[in-house]
């Protein structure tokens, strides 16, 4: 299917935040990218605000967790479908991107847009209800919820290495493997 206006205006919106940073980037600089008018931009978004959310949503949630069942669905199964979207966060639209700003402009979405918080809050139920079924279920032991959730964002979320900033399928492998050996660590016998 072709990429319509609206989709290359969110697509170089998320490409420009991850460049420049969240409060960096204004309406002229993606203009500029698109070469159209501020009308065209305004005509799908009302605002620079509903733009950059939308372009947040998009490519931090849509793309990835598609309707899931999370009253129904493991633990197990859960890191499988996080398994997928860390495979594919560092591409978008053909363009490789580095996940260390990825994982950076989540955070100051967060902090800066209260719509995005928002969202990201409904984000986090979905996982502690996933998170409080597998304990009730006997899947994972009983460990506070908070305690799994912050480690798992904690996992999902790096942004920060102390030596040198490793290559994207470094980051990855390693996210995956540490959440897999989260999950053997807090997994029933």
């Amino acid at each position: 299917m072709p990429e319509t206006t609206r989709d290359k205006i969110l697509k170089t919106t998320f490409l420009l935040l991850l460049e420049k940073g969240y409060d960096r980037v204004l309406v002229s600089d993606i203009q500029e990218s698109l070469g159209i008018s501020r009308g065209l931009m305004y005509r799908y978004f009302k605002s620079k605000s509903e733009l950059f959310f939308e372009a947040g949503r998009r490519y931090f949630y849509d793309r990835f967790f598609p309707e899931l069942d999370y009253d129904k669905i493991t633990l197990a199964e859960f890191f499988r479908n996080a398994a997928k979207a860390v495979g594919s966060m560092t591409n978008i639209g053909g363009e490789e991107v580095d996940i260390l700003k990825y994982n950076t402009l989540y955070s100051a979405m967060i902090q800066c847009e209260p719509r995005f918080k928002s969202e990201a809050q409904t984000e986090f139920d979905k996982a502690r209800r996933v998170i409080r079924n597998a304990i009730k279920r006997g899947e994972i032991k009983k460990l506070p919820e908070n305690f799994i959730g912050a480690t798992i964002l904690a996992i999902f979320g790096r942004t920060s290495y102390i030596t040198r900033t490793p290559s994207n399928s470094y980051i990855c492998r390693r996210i995956l493997e540490d959440i897999d050996q989260f999950y053997r660590l807090i997994k029933r016998k």
